[in-house]
């Protein structure tokens, strides 16, 4: 079950940055020529959260810091991996 909600999460931190502006352009942006973009992005940023929530939370299980919050920490941990990630990679596109 962990393994899903950091993959969920890892998805939800890819198109984080900015990712709503493209709705309140008037007239709307001509589609992509290059859509594997935004796939590509969403499957790091799946792995990415995979990677990052996985490690974090094997890391801090025993931890008196993080008793009973644990899953919630490493959700958090799993969303900011994803969204610098695929930041990055992002920025490479330009």
């Amino acid at each position: 079950m962990g393994t899903l909600f950091f993959a969920a999460m890892g998805i939800c931190g890819t198109l984080y940055p900015g990712w709503w502006r493209r709705f309140f352009k008037i007239p709307p942006p001509p589609p992509d020529p290059e859509p594997w973009w935004y796939i590509g992005a969403i499957g790091l940023g799946t792995i990415a959260g995979l990677a990052g929530g996985t490690l974090f939370h094997n890391r801090i299980v025993d931890d008196q810091l993080f008793a009973g919050q644990a899953a919630i920490a490493s959700g958090l941990v799993a969303f900011a991996a994803a969204s610098i990630v695929t930041g990055l990679v992002s920025s490479l596109k330009r």
